[in-house]
């Protein structure tokens, strides 16, 4: 394999790899529909998502003829986190353009970027939104493409995006049937971490679609592990190589972090699991996958039988965190000894990063931005009995919003709540439900 620059790693892959997973999404593109990628944090969502971007040989392995007429649009979530809609539009734009000019396909992108500029400067958000609109209508009717939104680390926005967003994604659908649709990469499935308001004109089209990445990718982890031999210009040897896939459990961020640490050392390997575990970004990686699971996940490592797991927490199972086997990254197994799980730990807000913390395990991004509010609430009120108008008057303080709050979606929200925060939801040990008069957050 030669080394070659180029500016996306990603189409440098194999023509198979995540050869499942995108043969998973090829039935909601056929219907239209748009889809979920979901798996725990550094397992490879990112890169499903670049390859249907920037790899020709993955979309012609999958769509064949039709490969010229799949258009997708890659879009980092992180990059309008906390912008308003219009810059969300405009971004969309943007990165379509973009897209098509990395396609080559230049007088495409020039017309997309001139009625960028157009909405722009009518500096209207329903303006902007029309743009859009003339957009999709140009390439789908004049130029027969269909398009595909691909939003990555969409979590990284779901806590600011207002129901309009999903409005629009919908009207969008309606407005292209077939030929258009979205893909959101997640950790979480966006049931879980959205409120159910917040996706109500979207639900039918995204609910469910759910693709779980599997751990290991054989495909996908060779091609990098032998890239970063040759640009090391050093080789690793077969059996250590197949050592560091036992111990990953083949998981992307870590095998990669794994055999990077292994080329940078000079000196004989005594034990690979003490080596890797010692290693700060590994260790990062290893809390980020601790942090996605809930209070009630996290207690499940200290025991408890596989049929229980695969029906009260198949976000374990379906995620490939545990199988039959037991816990299939090894490294995880071992860093999960010197993570207590079974005490209660003070929950917290941080006013100056606007983060709620359970010890010192950060739990914010687990939250819809209603149970967000209302654990800050029931946080700065803790031990007060809260009334449930008190709650409704200080959670949802927009009039209209309040009108949807009835006790049965008030109800809804502390269940979903609870299964975030809680050990065992069933026996609360944090918040507490007084009968007839309220709630209250005991600690």
């Amino acid at each position: 394999m030669e080394l070659t620059p180029l500016k996306y790693f990603d189409s440098l892959y194999p023509a198979n790899t995540r050869e499942k997973e995108i043969h998973a999404l090829i039935p909601f593109i056929q219907k239209g529909l748009s889809s979920q990628i979901i798996g725990v944090p550094g397992v490879g969502k990112s890169n499903i998502l670049r390859l249907l971007a920037y790899n020709r040989d993955v979309r012609t392995k999958h769509f064949g003829r039709y490969e010229a007429l799949m258009h997708f649009v890659y879009i980092d979530s992180t990059e309008i986190k906390g912008r308003p809609l219009s810059d969300i539009t405009k971004f969309i734009l943007l990165s379509l353009s973009f897209s098509l000019g990395e396609r080559r396909m230049m007088k495409e992108s020039e017309h997309i970027n001139k009625l960028l500029k157009e909405g722009v400067a009518l500096n209207d958000e329903m303006m902007l939104f029309s743009s859009l609109k003339k957009a999709l209508d140009y390439l789908l009717i004049e130029k027969k493409l269909t398009i595909h939104l691909l939003f990555d680390k969409f979590e990284a926005i779901l806590p600011e995006i207002t129901p309009q967003f999903f409005a629009n994604l919908r009207i969008l659908r309606n407005h292209a049937k077939y030929r258009f649709a979205s893909v959101f990469s997640l950790n979480r499935p966006i049931n879980e971490i959205a409120d159910p308001l917040l996706i109500s004109d979207f639900h039918d089209l995204v609910s469910e679609n759910e693709i779980y990445v599997s751990l290991y990718d054989p495909i996908g982890i060779k091609f990098r592990l032998d890239y970063i031999e040759k640009a090391a210009r050093k080789n690793i040897p077969q059996k250590t190589r197949e050592e560091i896939i036992k111990l990953t459990g083949g998981h992307a961020k870590l095998s990669k972090l794994a055999f990077e640490a292994l080329i940078s050392e000079t000196e004989n390997i005594e034990n690979l699991q003490e080596l890797l575990l010692k290693r700060s970004t590994i260790d990062s990686t290893l809390h980020e996958i601790w942090s996605s699971l809930l209070p009630s996940e996290q207690i499940v490592f200290k025991g408890m039988s596989f049929s229980e797991i695969k029906e009260n927490h198949s976000y374990l199972t379906l995620s490939g965190l545990i199988s039959e086997k037991g816990i299939m990254i090894p490294i995880f197994e071992e860093f999960l000894r010197k993570i207590p799980v079974e005490t209660y730990e003070k929950i917290t807000y941080d006013s100056s990063l606007n983060e709620i913390f359970m010890g010192t395990t950060k739990i914010s991004e687990n939250l819809s931005p209603s149970e967000f509010r209302l654990l800050k609430y029931l946080i700065e009120n803790v031990e007060k009995l809260c009334s449930k108008d008190e709650i409704i008057n200080a959670v949802w303080k927009d009039s209209k919003t309040q009108e949807g709050v009835t006790d049965q979606a008030l109800d809804q929200i502390f269940y979903r709540l609870r299964k975030k925060i809680e050990i065992d939801p069933s026996i609360p040990q944090y918040i507490q439900t007084i009968k007839g008069k309220g709630y209250r957050l005991s600690q």
